[in-house]
């Protein structure tokens, strides 16, 4: 038999290949602290005269005792004790170029408006970065440089806070490493430890990052717990509420603002047009600042990555 039509014969009238008429998106760690209560939000920076905020802290209600004093004796001043920790609110910034020919045949979904809308999960992704990188700068620290972390880990972050007088609840943010090997070492535990995952409608609340609980302390993971001693291991940490805080600037609408998608928050996002070249810019832009407000309410935890 002779001049059968296959596939493989059909040359220009068959693509090599065919796209698929749905976007997927590649793995990546999206689980995000972004208005997670245990952050404290110090408000909008827009008309504050100052990128600068000054959190004021003084020690009352019970910070100070009281103290015996004789009937006929006098009492002394005690010097207030007090704190003003700064958040300092800058810019953080993406920016994406398509062509026209690009952006015109597209048959997937991947457009400017498409890459617009991405920049909200870039902003929030890059928020939990920022608190991350705080995280790990308290004071206080357990663990064991190149050890796998441990219930014993655990447990000496959480008595360090109740030692310190740190009212709960309490979250641990943890590398996903280290949430492995935690959960690895409750399993060797006996009695009633039990470390409770999270379900589908804690999730729903708390966001994806939410893993569970174990001891009355909330879990979050995320990859973005940095690294410490020269990459070997994860500075993942435990805090309670007031240990960090951040603030955020809404973004002003001025002349020169051409074609924005969005600016009635911290996140705007703007077309910015290169007709000569056939091209757009997607730039986001996001104003925000996170430190921590008090080192004393929380602990870095330093564990094998």
């Amino acid at each position: 038999m002779a001049n059968e039509i296959f596939y493989s014969g059909l040359g220009d009238l068959r693509y090599a290949t065919i796209l698929a008429g749905e976007l997927g998106l590649l793995l990546a760690d999206r689980a995000s602290l972004w208005r997670n209560p245990a952050i404290t939000f110090y408000g909008d920076a827009r008309g504050s005269g100052s990128t600068v905020f000054d959190v004021p802290l003084a020690g009352l209600d019970g910070y100070d005792l009281m103290a015996s004093v004789a009937e006929s004796g006098s009492t002394s001043n005690t010097a207030l004790t007090d704190a003003s920790p700064a958040i300092t609110v800058a810019r953080q910034a993406l920016q994406y170029q398509i062509s026209d020919l690009a952006n015109s045949t597209d048959s997937v979904g991947l457009t400017a408006e498409r890459l617009a809308q991405s920049m909200a999960g870039s902003a929030s992704m890059r928020f939990t970065e920022m608190v991350a990188n705080v995280v790990d700068d308290f004071t206080s620290t357990v663990g064991t440089s190149g050890a796998d972390m441990t219930v014993d880990d655990f447990f000496d972050a959480q008595f360090t806070l109740t030692q310190a007088s740190v009212p709960g609840p309490y979250l641990a943010m943890l590398y996903p490493v280290q949430l492995t090997d935690l959960q690895n070492s409750i399993r060797a535990e006996a009695g009633a430890l039990q470390f409770i995952p999270a379900t589908q409608d804690m999730m729903n609340i708390k966001g994806p990052g939410f893993s569970g609980t174990f001891n009355g302390v909330e879990i979050f993971a995320s990859s973005h717990v940095p690294t410490a001693n020269s990459g070997a291991d994860s500075a993942g940490g435990m805090f309670g509420r007031g240990a960090v805080g951040y603030r955020e600037m809404s973004v002003s609408v001025v002349p020169g603002h051409a074609g924005i998608i969005q600016a009635t928050g911290p996140i705007s996002v703007e077309f910015e047009r290169d007709a000569a070249g056939a091209l757009t810019k997607i730039v986001g832009n996001y104003f925000v600042g996170c430190a921590i407000i008090e080192d004393g309410r929380g602990v870095s935890i330093i564990t094998d990555r």
